[in-house]
């Protein structure tokens, strides 16, 4: 490409980020009450922009985001419809169901008079955010966290559940039907799809601790207390709290390695060894007892046969250990398990 058409690729890209940053500016302001309206428009904005500067790039020429209108007789962009069909061809990408769900939405007129379309889309709107940076990563190494602190890219958002008595009695018969199904559908579809590429469940958990140092905040089962807490004996699905196989930590980390630049490596026989392995991750769980924490590994009892999952938190944990040492903290790990228990 010429200067002029990588200085348009430049300022495509600058403005898909401004775009995604107002998005998520817009939603974590508690006085709004636009959220899902703009949300939904400047996330599909910023992704557009996005698809269409890996259109260009792919192509090395700008032509390839423009088509011939005959009936308008000039020629127009491709819409983020279609930029996402070219860009991601698989029809069930996670990534590719999880956008074209915001895209419809964005779409709809009846999100504008309801308000538990939030409800129902965050944990759709939180994965579309981490799509974003992983993408952005990938497809041009730019690491948008850079820019604000991490904790940004988490969503403000009311999670009670919905309940249809009360959206029955709140909306007309023809919006709350429509709610309604719209939110069968979701459910539906998130289960099936099992992925957190499509939604991240977004859960506000409250532990009881004898030790207020180690509370976030604290409640009181006392009746009289300002602020109520029932203990509830309720299991929580594990494909929500703990959605990783043993390899999408590996992934997982290696992503993050590589988004955060992390100079990363194992060092053996004089040969450096710069991405994260299977028999690192062993190491971090046999040192620290991942699987015998539930806070960090879950496991699955399939007749004979154990299978674990894992949590965010657990690769949290993994990626500050390797954070505070990234040349030794494998090696360090191996010298330390070799030692005798006392």
């Amino acid at each position: 490409m010429n200067a002029k058409d990588n200085q348009t690729l430049s300022t495509m890209l600058e403005k898909s980020m401004e775009a995604f940053t107002l998005g998520l500016e817009l939603y974590n302001r508690p006085t709004v009450k636009y959220r899902v309206e703009g949300f939904s428009f400047y996330i599909c904005n910023a992704w557009e922009l996005l698809l269409k500067a890996k259109l260009v790039k792919t192509v090395n020429c700008l032509d390839a985001i423009f088509y011939s209108n005959t009936k308008m007789q000039r020629s127009q962009t491709y819409s983020l419809s279609e930029c996402l069909k070219k860009v991601f061809t698989d029809k069930k990408e996670p990534l590719r169901r999880n956008l074209e769900r915001i895209i419809s939405l964005r779409n709809t007129s009846i999100h504008f008079v309801t308000e538990e379309y939030e409800q129902m889309y965050a944990p759709l709107f939180q994965a579309c955010i981490i799509n974003y940076v992983n993408k952005l990563n990938d497809f041009f190494n730019i690491d948008i966290t850079e820019r604000f602190d991490q904790h940004f890219l988490s969503l403000s958002v009311n999670i009670d559940p919905l309940d249809s008595g009360t959206i029955k009695k709140k909306y007309p018969a023809t919006i709350a039907e429509q709610l309604l199904r719209d939110q069968m559908d979701l459910n539906e579809e998130t289960i099936n799809n099992g992925s957190t590429g499509f939604g991240i469940p977004l859960n506000h958990n409250i532990y009881i601790t004898k030790n207020k140092k180690n509370a976030d905040f604290i409640v009181s089962i006392a009746k009289d207390s300002e602020t109520k807490a029932a203990i509830i004996n309720k299991l929580q699905d594990p494909k929500n709290t703990h959605p990783f196989t043993y390899s999408e930590v590996v992934n997982q980390v290696n992503k993050w390695i590589s988004r955060k630049k992390i100079d990363f490596r194992v060092t053996n026989d004089h040969k450096n060894r710069i991405t994260f392995n299977k028999s690192d991750l062993d190491l971090f769980i046999k040192f620290y007892g991942i699987k015998a924490e539930i806070d960090y590994a879950y496991k699955h009892v399939l007749g004979n046969n154990n299978q674990y999952t894992y949590s965010q938190k657990g690769i949290n944990l993994i990626e500050k250990e390797i954070m505070d040492n990234p040349h030794d903290i494998v090696n360090i790990l191996k010298n330390e398990l070799k030692k005798p228990k006392k």
